[in-house]
């Protein structure tokens, strides 16, 4: 089965192409890209057998974007896909596996857009276009939500007045397809089975969280109701005490709509350095920079914590795993999150962190010998996630 899969933001669309045999068997036939998207068009990235190519495009937004797509797939005479596979950041409590797309499903959806307004909205877009443009085909949504689901009451319960949890207060979670994927490829890497597992994935780019997979599940996860909960992020700004809301309103006037769009969009390393990107932050802290320097310290340091914090939930620890943009290209970042963690037998080995090779999907182990735990640096996958769940959901509806 040939399945599209999109993955739409507020200014880009991740694309790619995926053939999924019914025994396991799966290729990966085309990824795309369309990125800052503005009124004179946008940048391109393409990557198949073919080749590569980049370039600039005349799509302006995400609705040209997509229509393009059928065109660039005739173009390099890649055939039509028989699916189309979309990721949606919040799925709610009611969906802990795929989905298919329908007007009833879309509907709900959109009234979840509260709890994730930097990206349900784009992902939702993506559906209406994509229906549109492919009316014929089965589409399916899979939700970062979902790999959480399995989480522990104990872990997902706010303390807070029962009116507001029977209102839908409670902890979801998010980058569940990554950190499913980097899960069940750490337990491949070390030839183990992952139900045996206690391990910390750490899912670390402009969005950045930790997941605590014990038995093969997510019993634990930094985000919260919302993406906007747990570690620093690029402008968001994890954990912040919640009485801080009305400080800031009594002090400086502010209402909660301005405080939480500050939260979203201004803060994280963007508030402490100037700039969301790390490479950039990292590159000032080593010139000397004391406010790169300290965005870098705490960045290292809420993450440590919640990988300490995770290891005492689970009784243990058996590996932790690296990913996402940072997680994969930091190799100095991987250090900071690691060091200081003899006491619970982590162990880095200097010259493994300093330049894995991640090519063709590996995740080298980068612990030193003594270590009793495995670290792990592996390349997330979650547009093939997505093509493994949508055929995996089209095969049982057949």
């Amino acid at each position: 089965m040939r399945i599209l899969v999109f993955n739409a933001g507020s200014s880009s669309l991740k694309f790619g192409l995926f053939d999924i045999g019914p025994s396991g068997q799966e290729r990966h036939v085309f990824k795309g890209s369309f990125d800052s998207f503005r009124a004179g068009g946008c940048a391109y990235s393409f990557s198949s057998p073919g080749g590569s190519e980049r370039g600039t495009a005349p799509y302006g937004d995400l609705a040209a974007a997509i229509a393009a797509v059928p065109g660039v797939l005739a173009d390099l005479d890649l055939g039509a896909p028989d699916a189309v596979g979309h990721r949606l950041v919040h799925g709610g409590p009611d969906h802990a596996t795929a989905a298919r797309l329908d007007d009833a499903l879309v509907e709900r959806l959109r009234g979840l857009t509260p709890l994730a307004p930097l990206h349900n909205p784009a992902n939702l877009r993506a559906v209406d276009i994509a229906r549109t443009t492919w009316p014929d085909l089965p589409q399916a949504a899979v939700f970062d939500t979902a790999f959480h689901l399995t989480a522990p009451p104990a872990a997902t319960t706010y303390a807070v007045p029962k009116e507001w949890r029977d209102a839908g207060l409670r902890r979801y979670g998010f980058h569940g397809t990554s950190h499913k994927y980097v899960a069940q490829r750490a337990a491949q890497a070390l030839g183990r089975p992952l139900a045996e597992l206690r391990l910390v994935s750490l899912h670390l780019g402009n969005g950045a969280s930790a997941c605590a997979v014990s038995g093969g599940q997510s019993v634990e996860t930094s985000m919260g109701m919302t993406p906007l909960e747990g570690l620093v992020m690029g402008t968001r700004s994890g954990d912040v005490d919640p009485g801080a809301f009305g400080y800031l309103e009594r002090r400086l006037g502010l209402d909660i709509a301005t405080i939480e769009d500050a939260l979203y969009r201004d803060s994280g390393l963007k508030a402490l350095a100037g700039t969301r990107d790390m490479r950039e932050v990292a590159a000032r802290a080593g010139q000397g920079d004391e406010e790169a320097r300290l965005a870098v310290e705490i960045y290292a340091h809420r993450a440590r914590k919640y990988l300490g914090a995770y290891a005492a939930a689970m009784g243990g620890l058996d590996a932790v795993v690296f990913t996402g943009g940072i997680g994969e290209n930091a190799p100095d970042m991987r250090a900071r999150i690691c060091a200081d963690l003899e006491f619970m037998g982590l162990r880095l080995d200097p010259a493994r962190n300093a330049a894995p090779d991640l090519s063709d999907r590996a995740a080298p182990q980068l612990q030193a010998d003594a270590s009793t735990v495995a670290v792990l640096v592996t390349e997330t996958a979650e547009q093939l996630m997505i093509a493994r769940e949508t055929a995996d959901l089209l095969a049982g509806a057949g």
